[in-house]
């Protein structure tokens, strides 16, 4: 699927590792609520609860939709960043601003090309100036043939800045991979795992279904066509971002840790601030996680708003199953 557009690039502050340490998604902003023994938490990851939605994440299949139009990587593309796996999708830089460059480009071109004929015609007027027929009175000043020479030198310098220095097309495109992803802005590249990725959003019901993607400064969104094919791919680059962080988050949820997508948490013992003991049921329904209280009422959580969607309801529903099953209530 070639077809993606994205209008910036994820920005993040700090290197691989070092950053992971402070990412605000959960790979290492947890507050932990008690403490675990040993033998609960080997109780919580081996439940057949727990090992089911891992294994549900985890086998999610390629979404059967034909035959792809993903663009080829870059032959200059480094063999670690395609050690991520192969394409799934590919995105350029948005259609309009690369019109944007192009037209600056050619303006600048234009800019350069006028002014040199009032730069040429500035320094034939210096020349005249200086070399007239002997004997001949000059009777026009020396002046303005050096204003008219600076008028083009402008003129020029202008044209030079937007044709050549800041006019130019930037080459920009990024790739999806199973385990992450690679980003090439003019033959430069840069490559992250999803592991890196503190996180990952997922838009299927916008009118051009996206992925975003955030370090610690703005989502940078990249949209594809609306159609089903690409809502189905959308999804999956989801799915595969979120299958990478589950063993990790649901051992931090056993050993008693909060763990927070984006506005709302998750742990053993609440999901939301809702009290696992007062949840009834949880459904997903048209982009939606829905929490069934005790006594009615209901508590809806829009999933394009969260990062990393598919690990937020694996990991609510294995939750969930386990307090469930546990008769009594286990205390930890």
């Amino acid at each position: 699927m070639s077809d993606g557009r994205f209008s910036s690039k994820p920005i993040r502050s700090a290197k691989g590792s070092e950053y992971s340490a402070s990412a605000s998604f959960g790979k290492g902003d947890y507050s932990t609520e008690v403490d675990v023994s040993a033998d609960a938490v080997r109780a919580f990851l081996a439940s057949p609860a727990v090992q089911r939605e891992v294994d549900r994440l985890m086998d999610e299949p390629f979404p059967a939709v034909g035959s792809l139009a993903c663009a080829p990587f870059h032959k200059n593309t480094p063999e670690r960043a395609m050690d991520l796996g192969r394409r799934i999708a590919s995105a350029v830089l948005a259609q309009e601003y690369l019109i944007g460059l192009v037209f600056l480009r050619a303006a600048g071109w234009f800019f350069l090309a006028c002014g040199g004929l009032i730069l040429v015609a500035g320094v034939g007027g210096v020349v005249e100036s200086f070399f007239r027929p002997q004997g001949q009175l000059v009777r026009e000043p020396f002046a303005p043939f050096l204003i008219v020479f600076a008028i083009g030198l402008g003129v020029m310098g202008a044209g030079a800045w937007f044709g050549y220095f800041r006019g130019r097309v930037i080459n920009e495109m990024c790739w999806f991979c199973p385990r992450g992803m690679v980003w090439m802005s003019e033959n430069l590249f840069d490559w992250y795992s999803w592991e890196d990725v503190p996180e990952v959003f997922c838009r299927l019901q916008a009118p051009r279904p996206a992925v975003g993607v955030r370090f610690d400064g703005a989502t940078c969104w990249i949209s594809f066509s609306n159609t089903h094919a690409s809502r189905q791919i959308v999804q999956y680059i989801e799915n595969r971002a979120s299958a990478a962080s589950v063993h990790e988050t649901l051992k931090s949820i056993a050993h008693g840790r909060t763990v927070h997508f984006g506005d709302f948490s998750l742990s053993r013992s609440a999901i939301d601030r809702v009290d696992w003991r007062n949840v009834i049921a949880i459904d997903v329904d048209d982009r939606e996680l829905v929490i069934h209280r005790h006594g009615g009422g209901e508590v809806a959580i829009h999933l394009d708003e969260i990062p990393y969607p598919s690990l937020f309801i694996a990991a609510a529903r294995a939750t969930h199953s386990y307090v469930r099953d546990q008769k009594p209530w286990e205390k930890t």
